[in-house]
């Protein structure tokens, strides 16, 4: 009896349990499965007023799609487009200016710095600035303008180093033998495809995607002349690239427009059409109203009174303090308003000049020239944009600057300019600090109280402080040397002799420095 209720509590048990998978596996089948177009996230699902984004593929795939038309609109902006213009003399103003400078700094490492070496390298390389490129039009400085403008316009901008001798070429700078030759995005083929020797976009990489050569036209594609299939293979030890790159494997550059272009030609068409707008409403129009609705008939058509209309179309000429005393009867003179100009304009364009800022990278006072705020708004606004630009800045530094400077003091070895000191390295030799634009005072005395009380302080050295506003500390000091012998037993009018130097003096430079804080405490005051 005991073992038949144990066989049937078993059986009950496995029944049980089959039962139970069967409705686990039933419920599964029946519960929604994630879809690849579904999310959890709200923003990954679509709706009747906003659609998903659909991926176009990698970084390379999508320049080979948009990357000329861009490169196209980007600069058809910069021709017709004041606002694209002024757009990019900020970005170049602000990471190149009037050219960044190279101060030799050549030293052993845990050296000092061989003033003598780095001397004989400055004066060659301001020989060399003047006539840098193959053309002999551009200086140095107009060099780095027209390189960091095409690569923000077009996306990229390349260049060919060309040192020592070379078929038909002349180096500008003579006893260098060491030329730069510019060169478009389009001189090197968007369409150049070759899987067998691993050619993507015109640039030949090698297994681990490092740029091996670039295939360049020899002529430039738009201008009509020659094959434009006529290229040539130039090692990547002679070509250098500036691009706009956003993603990691991306080849080629895209244009710094790309985002912003849309928003930037809706404010060319609105300011287009609030303008003409404008021009139409300062030309006064106006117009009769006729109160009898049969006087709008022609020449045989009379008025209420009988009298024949024989004036069907009449001009009136409107001059200043004019009084129309010839309506006809019924008639009267309604002035046309287009309510223009628009008040508004000027908000609304502002508005959308932010968000262009923002797309760019540069600030909004200086994209909108609209510089109204407190000094606390407008240095906050130019310390926090300034970090955009000292990017970009140092993007051009490690891209360009760098490499010219190496390859500039490596054709000074060459040739014999400049001799290396014994157990010194190419690295070593090459070392420099590299001068960018710096951010600018808004108020020059708090900036130079805050900079000369940290100098003080010895929280920075003197000549950080001078290379803050864009000066070269050697040449400083020699001038100051300069001016020193200059005044030295100068008698001043009056019989009065030179103050002495308020670095020679504490007292004179703590009473002055004393007297500045006071007089800034009470302004913020």
């Amino acid at each position: 009896m005991a073992a038949s209720a144990a066989i049937a509590k078993d059986r009950l048990s496995a029944a049980l349990a089959a039962d139970r998978a069967i409705r686990v596996a039933v419920s599964a089948a029946s519960a929604p499965r994630p879809s690849a177009h579904f999310g959890v996230h709200e923003a990954t699902r679509p709706s009747r007023t906003r659609k998903l984004a659909r991926d176009a593929g990698g970084a390379n795939r999508i320049v080979g799609l948009d990357a000329a038309q861009l490169r196209t609109s980007a600069r058809a902006l910069e021709r017709d487009h004041d606002l694209a213009r002024h757009a990019l003399n900020v970005l170049v103003q602000n990471t190149v200016g009037s050219g960044i400078d190279v101060m030799p700094a050549p030293r052993k490492s845990g050296d000092k710095v061989n003033r003598e070496l780095a001397q004989q390298l400055r004066d060659l390389w301001d020989a060399w600035w003047d006539q840098p490129e193959v053309t002999w039009t551009h200086d140095f400085g107009k060099c780095q303008q027209l390189l960091a403008r095409s690569a923000y316009r077009d996306g990229e901008v390349f260049w060919q180093q060309l040192a020592g001798p070379v078929a038909l070429l002349e180096h500008g700078a003579h006893g260098i033998p060491f030329s730069l030759e510019l060169l478009e995005s389009d001189m090197v083929p968007l369409s150049m495809y070759d899987t067998s020797r691993n050619i993507q976009q015109g640039i030949e990489l090698n297994a681990w995607g490092r740029r091996v050569a670039f295939w360049i036209y020899k002529r430039h594609p738009g201008e009509g002349i020659g094959y434009i299939d006529d290229t040539k293979r130039v090692p990547a030890e002679q070509v250098q690239q500036f691009a706009m790159i956003d993603r990691i494997g991306q080849v080629r550059g895209l244009s710094i427009f790309a985002s912003v272009m849309t928003r930037m030609r809706d404010i060319q068409d609105y300011e287009d059409s609030e303008r003409i707008a404008a021009k139409v409403a300062a030309s006064l129009c106006a117009q009769i109203i006729k109160g009898n609705p049969e006087a709008y008939g022609g020449t045989d058509s009379t008025d209420a009174t009988g009298v024949a209309l024989d004036r069907a179309y009449r001009s009136l000429s409107m001059v200043p303090g004019m009084i129309a005393d010839d309506l006809l009867p019924g008639e009267s003179i309604e002035v046309l308003d287009s309510k223009r100009p628009n008040p508004n304009v000027a908000a609304y364009v502002d508005g959308q000049l932010r968000r262009v800022a923002g797309g760019l990278g540069t600030s909004f006072s200086s994209l909108s020239m609209n510089y109204n705020g407190t000094y606390s708004a407008q240095r906050q606004e130019l310390v926090e944009k300034y970090g955009a630009y000292a990017m970009l800045g140092e993007q051009f530094v490690a891209r360009v600057m760098r490499p010219v400077w190496a390859a500039f003091v490596k054709a000074c070895l060459l040739s014999g300019a400049v001799r290396m000191p014994a157990g010194w390295t190419l690295r070593e030799l090459t070392a420099a600090v590299y001068i960018r634009p710096q951010m600018p005072w808004i108020d020059p005395l708090k900036e130079a109280l805050a900079r000369g009380e940290m100098e003080d302080r010895g929280w920075q050295a003197p000549q950080q402080n001078i290379q803050l506003i864009g000066n070269d500390p050697e040449e400083v000091l020699r001038l100051r040397e300069d001016w020193a012998q200059q005044n030295a037993g100068l008698a001043l009018p009056g019989g009065s002799r030179p103050q002495p130097d308020q670095e020679d003096d504490p007292n004179a430079r703590g009473q002055l420095r004393a007297a500045l804080i006071a007089n800034a405490v009470k302004e913020n005051e």
